[in-house]
């Protein structure tokens, strides 16, 4: 039934942005899910982080499209 395992190419983008993901998650201690409940809360610290996300999904699809 399972005769074929998924091939993971893992990359130097795959280890920078797991890195990246990693960091802003243990200094903000938040993860993407429980940032957007801590931002309907009124946290100004999900705020910060929220932002921060969604800048840097932003600045990944400018650089992508570069």
């Amino acid at each position: 039934m399972f005769d074929t395992l998924p091939t993971v190419k893992i990359d130097c983008k795959l280890v920078a942005g797991s890195l990246l993901f990693g960091t802003g998650w243990g200094i903000a201690g938040f993860c993407p899910g429980p940032a957007l409940v801590g931002l309907g809360m009124g946290l100004p610290k999900a705020l910060v982080f929220v932002i921060a996300m969604l800048s840097g999904m932003v600045l990944f699809e400018i650089i992508e499209h570069w």
